[in-house]
């Protein structure tokens, strides 16, 4: 496998090969770019000057038969917290990336000018990318498939990228051709945005050259898996993430009015059981995969009345943030919301975080749906308004002098209110990405290890516990390229092990793999101090802890002390 540095100003290309018994031999995905922002990024730099970096890596078991292994961790400092940030994505660039021999592309420096980045069997070339500026993503894939095939896979960012939004993504296409999928927390949009690379275009390879040491012990230990995966997420696999719909109202726990509630009178209207209903009857699709080698298969299609394409992959936390939250309850109008946020490059959440707050302060009217649509057209525009609702949450409540907001670490909340689940409340303190879910997502019903007690999921007994196992274990399904839905538990890290083992020919232990989320976190943590974001900022938001939740009247109660002495666990 061969890191790609790519210096994007003076157009220059150099390899190099991650070899046995080098430093980055076992590092992969979020490892590797968390890695590489540690010991290359100047901590306290400008996240939209030339000494950032971005970085985008499959995992290390990314090209195999691994089940729902086919992930790519985009890498940098955040412009949104200004410390380090890592968001993963489905689509297929991650396996052809792989194919190629690539590990990771290292995008360093600023252009001058706008450029794409095409990777095919003679290498990776860098051509003139000023045909496609001004273009969504949506035109944008449709123009690269006219030139390039509909086989490609692509990376690439929309206005909101170009415009350098601090809430900006970078959008990766699915297995049906549409740029649903989104590195879309942190705004590494926008770093994408300043190196001026509004694509990066990869062509199919005629083999793979990924390397697999044994194969048939590969697979003895793959299948059983993926078949366990299979049956055991059926109920998912039909109705995706957004089943949790109705399940967090009920649970008191689904964002509402920005955080002020947590049941909606109308979730049934936003429902999973409703959106599949939709779904079925304008023949959409579900059961679709996020990306090559998924066998969970929670992702959607969804269609208009006349049975055009509108979004793929709505998804729970769009859902919540922009429905419960903004007091929206059309699913119509979430996916048309969808729709234009991946056209646009602009993080759902993130999005619907500040138009909740927007809402709250009085600058938009609860559910006007009107109002919501035209700040998307201003943040199209690149207008000083779009600027104000497209750089996030806490940029617009530093602007209108509004005090009450859902973020940690300078990134808005997600659709889980920390009152009523305490683990997630743990999770979005701490981690050294911000109000992350996916850092550690502490759900109803997970555990993190086999007949361990962790407590019931609105009371505190465990949840520090908790969280702290399951960041970790993410963050090792993160380096390998996996979707957490797999499990990020402690029996989990067995079977990576032995993956890791038949796949590469070394030697370790399920201990061996969790150090290694251990090591990352380390490395994670510590770019924060040194960019000036202490263990101070690893608390929740006061109103959490002074505004009781509605209906079920839990507040925030662990104490701010056990959160800013969370992670001397990894000294231990």
């Amino acid at each position: 496998m061969k890191l790609v540095r790519i210096n994007t100003r003076k157009n220059k290309i150099k390899t190099q090969e991650i070899e046995k018994d080098t430093p980055y031999y076992l590092l992969g995905a979020r490892g590797l770019t968390s890695t590489l922002v540690f010991e290359e990024v100047p901590p306290k730099c400008d996240p939209l000057g030339k000494d950032n970096k971005l970085i985008i890596s499959n995992g290390l078991l990314t090209g195999s038969p691994f089940p729902n292994s086919g992930r790519t961790s985009v890498g940098g400092k955040s412009p949104l917290t200004s410390g380090i940030k890592e968001a993963n994505v489905g689509g297929r660039g991650a396996m052809m990336l792989a194919q190629h021999g690539i590990r990771a592309l290292v995008l360093e420096e600023c252009a001058d000018t706008w450029k794409i980045i095409i990777i095919d069997e003679k290498g990776i070339h860098i051509e003139d990318g000023v045909d496609y500026v001004g273009l969504g993503n949506y035109d944008l894939h449709s123009n690269l498939y006219e030139r390039f095939g509909k086989r490609i896979a692509i990376y690439s960012i929309g206005l909101a990228g170009e415009h350098k939004m601090k809430a900006s993504t970078i959008a990766a296409n699915d297995l049906q051709g549409y740029p649903s999928r989104h590195a879309a927390r942190g705004g590494l949009g926008a770093v994408m945005g300043s190196k001026k690379i509004k694509a990066i275009i990869i062509k199919p390879s005629k083999k793979s050259q990924v390397e697999m040491n044994d194969i048939k012990k590969f697979r003895e230990i793959s299948k059983p898996l993926a078949k366990t995966l299979a049956t055991s997420k059926e109920t998912f696999s039909i109705f995706g993430t957004p089943l949790m719909v109705h399940a967090m109202s009920e649970y008191g726990g689904l964002p509402t009015e920005s955080f002020r509630k947590g049941s909606y009178e109308h979730a049934d209207k936003i429902s999973g059981e409703k959106l599949h209903e939709l779904i079925m009857e304008r023949s959409g699709k579900n059961r679709l995969a996020c990306s090559p080698t998924c066998v969970i298969r929670c992702s959607n299609l969804v269609k208009n009345e006349k049975g055009e394409h509108i979004t793929s992959s709505l998804e729970y936390e769009t859902m919540a943030m922009n429905g419960s939250n903004l007091l929206i309850d059309d699913l119509d109008v979430l996916a048309q919301i969808d729709h234009n946020c991946d056209n646009l490059g602009i993080d759902t959440i993130e999005f619907g975080c500040t138009m909740g707050v927007a809402m709250d302060a009085g600058k938009i009217q609860w559910g006007n749906e009107e109002q919501v649509f035209e700040i998307m057209e201003e943040i199209k525009k690149g207008s000083e308004r779009g600027h104000l609702y497209g750089n996030g949450v806490c940029h617009l409540a530093d602007e209108i002098n509004f005090e009450r907001i859902p973020q940690v670490k300078g990134q808005g909340m997600s659709a889980y209110d920390p009152r009523v689940f305490k683990g997630m409340g743990v999770t979005f303190a701490t981690s050294p990405m911000g109000a992350d879910h996916t850092a550690g997502a502490a759900i109803a019903g997970r555990s993190a290890r086999s007949g361990k007690d962790y407590g019931d999921l609105n009371e505190n007994k465990g949840k520090l516990e908790l969280s702290y196992e399951l960041q970790i274990y993410t963050t090792v399904l993160d380096s390998m390229g996996c979707c957490y839905f797999i499990g990020p538990s402690y029996e989990t890290m067995k079977i990576v092990a032995d993956a890791l083992n038949a796949m590469y020919d070394v030697q370790l232990t399920r201990k061996d793999v969790i150090n290694i989320g251990r090591d990352i976190l380390k490395k994670e943590i510590l770019f924060n101090t040194k960019a000036g974001i202490s263990e101070d900022t690893n608390d929740l938001p006061r109103f959490f802890r002074e505004e009781s939740s509605d209906p079920v009247n839990l507040k925030v109660d662990l104490p701010s002390e056990d959160f800013k002495t969370f992670w001397e666990r990894l000294k231990k």
